[in-house]
């Protein structure tokens, strides 16, 4: 009777724990299952929706490049994509299309149109695109005189996780203005030691009656022949303070600044040229004449030239030099690719928003120009 009495409570004991187990832990286990599901899914719409960012090159495929009297029309797209047209290569971006993702004068595509366009109804989303490294620089001009111009500077290359990059070849170009006008460059070359630092050196001077008048130095830094760029600083006002420069198609586009310091006075493109670290090429001689004039005044608001085959050339760098009245000296102004237009260094498409909840990333290297960059999306549900 004992024995039995002993079996029955066991088995008592072992319906309990069944039952206790169906109870709480079955449906934790399925809870978990879902979540998990539901991550996956997410991260399946992430990778198809980046893909057909990076790979598509959008209808029209030059949708980017659409420019005339009414500027950008974001009703025109019929399809999102920003791949380059009838490129071989994979992940290469059409720089004109990506201009479009940003605050952009001569037009931009908006976030609500570019969602519908991925058919990501019930998500959000946002994307930045930055350069491929974390350039941390410090640099000092020193202008003893109207004469010389000496730059010394600090590097810090880095992935955004924080690793350090050694051995990366960091290029270090000296633009400056000189008031004849023209514009004359410098360099200094040095590479990064086992914790990713470096520093380097070098000085600038004019002779004669000649004198410096502005200096923009930019960094070009290249691991394993990936190459990015950022600006690193400027002597003079933020460029955007004397003009916002846009390129469009073959198109250069001049447009003025929303808020500019000082007095509203005219400004003259002097020169245009086209940069890519070895090479230089003319694309323009302006002159202080209403036809390379650009000012607040009734028909000037815009300055807009066509340059035959710079679509194709993608220049890394385009050099402006202008005549400011209000700086009564000569100004030199940097542009594209365009994360250098912006201080951050990077374009950021909807990025300003609280989604709360569970998101999940995808991360793709890209080319813009020449340069290597980083395509980050991040997605959201929002239903």
């Amino acid at each position: 009777m004992t024995g039995e009495a002993y079996d029955h409570l066991m088995a008592v004991v072992v319906l309990g724990a069944i039952f206790m187990a169906t109870v709480f832990v079955v449906p934790s286990l399925t809870y978990v299952n879902l979540l998990y599901m539901e991550q996956q899914q997410m991260q399946n719409v992430a990778l198809s929706a980046i893909k057909t960012m990076l790979f598509d090159e959008g209808y029209p495929s030059n949708w980017g490049s659409m420019h005339g009297a009414s500027m950008f029309n974001e009703n025109d797209v019929n399809r999102f994509g920003l791949a380059l047209l009838s490129e071989p290569s994979l992940y290469v971006l059409d720089s004109n299309k990506v201009q479009r993702l940003a605050n952009n004068p001569t037009g931009n595509i908006t976030y609500q149109k570019a969602k519908e366009l991925l058919g990501l109804s019930g998500y959000g989303f946002s994307l930045i695109i930055r350069p491929l490294f974390n350039v941390d620089r410090a640099v000092s001009i020193g202008r003893p005189d109207d004469k010389t111009a000496t730059i010394d500077f600090q590097v810090n290359v880095s992935r955004y996780d924080g690793r350090p990059v050694p051995n990366a070849i960091v290029l270090a170009t000296i633009i400056y203005a000189v008031d004849t006008p023209a514009t004359s460059f410098g360099q200094c070359r040095v590479t990064t030691d086992s914790l990713g630092r470096c520093q380097g050196s070098h000085a600038v001077s004019v002779v004669g009656n000649q004198k410096i008048t502005d200096v923009i130095v930019i960094f070009r830094v290249t691991v394993a022949d990936l190459a990015t760029m950022v600006v690193c600083a400027e002597d003079t006002r933020h460029p955007n303070n004397i003009a916002k420069i846009n390129v469009v198609g073959d198109n250069i586009v001049l447009t003025n600044p929303d808020e500019m310091v000082g007095p509203h006075a005219a400004r003259w493109v002097l020169n245009i040229l086209m940069f890519n670290f070895e090479t230089t090429v003319n694309l323009l001689n302006g002159s202080r004449s209403n036809e390379f004039k650009l000012t607040y005044g009734q028909g000037f608001g815009v300055w807009s030239q066509e340059f035959n085959g710079l679509s194709t050339s993608e220049p890394s760098v385009l050099i402006f030099t202008f005549d400011a009245v209000d700086r009564g000296r000569t100004v030199l102004l940097l542009v594209g690719p365009y994360a250098l237009w912006s201080p951050s260094g990077a374009i950021g498409f909807n990025t300003d928003v609280n989604h709360g909840g569970e998101t999940v990333s995808v991360q793709r290297n890209v080319i813009i120009s020449g340069m290597a960059c980083s395509a980050e999306l991040t997605l959201w549900k929002t239903q």
